[in-house]
């Protein structure tokens, strides 16, 4: 943290303690101070907003347009109290308080959206322990006292939503503190925010006086505590860090079937503890949580089939898919051959060619230059070949410094084309990390006509035998091959 941002926080501290006490003091003071407190998080909004861009910068204007809201709430309050002795009522009072909260959420997972998308499964886990426990609290404890109180229908609905919002969000601020250690900085304060602010909106209706419609003075300090956490976390230097890492994924393991299991039973829970008890059952909260919680159990199901899915797409590239240069392994190279040789054998295929090659001095790259030059000229090797043959041509290590190539065409064809763009692709040397390498390779190919019947072994081995005798003969005709060029020997 620097020297700035250490003041910074000292004075977000020297300024939340006078205001949170002085929220304590009366009614009278309560709303003004709460309205000057709001002013802490909005300046750190600016400030953000001013310094980011991209896809975040929109999130932090969603959550500037929430404190706005949540501003004008305050301000509402002000004025209503004094002129009325009370809090502001009605339904633009609910209205700023409402949009104030959703836009601040909107806000926070645009802001975040990158460590989201990296951690959607973390996160939907966490909002809905959120949404489930703020089932409970809403059904056992607010739920009630509302009733008891005599809240209309919208105050109740607004209250319900608030309410799991911030418990979804707070689920999703726990899971950013555990994972994402270098922001937990800013992580925490998000969290003591949500806290209070839940604090707040509990002790709103706890101690809710139905004269003025004021609550007790603890839970104006509260929402100074609130804004102020805020404003801190908005200038916590952690604050970019809440990108995460990407996390690996259980799967549906019997643990996590039945945590989904449990999410979707907690409202139907809820609504049969009622009807035994002899309540009314909360359709409203029964509604609104299962609009919520099913789409999130099918997004997250989604999610671990998609991870099951390519887990084993990286399974069978890591059964097919040589590690080192990218091609087709040993082993798929053989089961390709096979099938291109069965359709040879059965007339539906004009002939097969295998490509067999192998670098001439591919030991003395290694001694000389070291294994990671060794290692890219490999890459190399492999990209060229790539390059230089159709779609349809298998290019494989066959292992160490032996690469094979399948093409289903007739030899004629191959000599006229394959041989040439080979020999074109490997002429020029390698420029291999300020390393200058030449590729001597000996080439042998081996080819079956259609209708003629050969296994993979024999062809493999036909081609294998051709390439040692061009190994053979370079060897002996070394001292006539100036050893900076790169050149391709030829046998058939």
């Amino acid at each position: 943290m620097t020297g700035v941002q250490g003041h910074a926080h000292v004075a977000v501290i020297a300024l939340a303690v006078p205001l949170a006490a002085l929220s304590l003091l009366s009614h009278s003071w309560r709303y003004g101070v709460i309205a000057i407190a709001a002013f802490i998080p909005l300046v750190a909004l600016v400030v953000q907003l001013l310094r980011r861009g991209g896809t975040d910068r929109m999130g932090w204007g969603a959550m500037l347009i929430g404190l706005v809201f949540l501003a004008i709430h305050n301000i509402g309050n002000v004025y209503a109290f004094a002129a009325q002795g009370m809090q502001a009522t009605g339904m633009a009072s609910d209205l700023t308080l409402l949009l104030g909260y959703v836009f601040l959420l909107l806000g926070g997972m645009l802001a975040t959206v990158l460590y989201t998308r990296r951690d959607a499964g973390g996160m939907i886990d966490m909002a809905l322990v959120g949404l489930a426990l703020a089932s409970i609290v809403w059904s056992t404890v607010l739920y009630p006292l509302l009733l008891r109180v005599g809240s209309s229908s919208g105050t109740i609905i607004n209250e319900m939503v608030l309410l799991l919002c911030i418990s979804a969000l707070a689920g999703a601020v726990v899971r950013a503190a555990l994972v994402a250690p270098k922001a937990r900085g800013a992580s925490l304060y998000l969290l003591i925010a949500i806290i209070a602010v839940m604090g707040a909106e509990i002790g709103t209706t706890l101690t809710l006086d139905p004269a003025n419609y004021t609550s007790a003075g603890w839970v104006g300090s509260l929402c100074v505590v609130a804004y102020a956490a805020l404003g801190a976390a908005l200038i916590h230097p952690s604050l970019a860090s809440i990108t995460g890492t990407e996390r690996e994924s259980l799967g549906l393991t019997p643990s996590r079937l039945a945590f989904f299991g449990v999410a979707l039973a907690v409202n139907p829970a809820i609504a049969g503890i009622q009807f035994l008890m002899g309540r009314a059952t909360d359709m409203v909260l029964f509604t609104i949580t299962s609009l919520l919680i099913v789409p999130l159990v099918v997004t997250r199901i989604g999610l671990l089939a998609k991870w099951h899915a390519d887990a084993e797409r990286r399974l069978r590239d890591l059964a097919s898919r040589d590690e080192l240069t990218g091609l087709a392994n040993r082993r798929a190279m053989t089961s390709h051959l096979a099938g291109v040789l069965d359709r040879v054998a059965h007339g539906s295929a004009v002939g097969a060619v295998v490509l067999y090659l192998d670098l001439d001095d591919f030991k003395t790259v290694n001694d000389t230059h070291g294994h990671a030059v060794g290692d890219e000229l490999l890459r190399e090797i492999a990209r060229r070949l790539r390059g230089h043959v159709r779609a349809s041509d298998l290019v494989a290590r066959f292992g160490g410094d032996e690469f094979v190539i399948v093409v289903e065409a007739p030899r004629s064809a191959v000599d006229a084309t394959v041989v040439p763009n080979i020999e074109h692709a490997l002429a020029q040397p390698f420029e291999l990390g300020g390393v200058v390498v030449s590729a001597l390779t000996s080439l042998g190919l081996a080819s079956v006509a259609s209708g003629d019947r050969v296994d993979v072994e024999t062809l493999l081995g036909r081609a294998d035998a051709t390439m040692y005798q061009v190994k053979h003969q370079r060897r002996a005709d070394r001292e006539t091959v100036p050893p900076h060029e790169a050149q391709v020997a030829l046998g058939s």
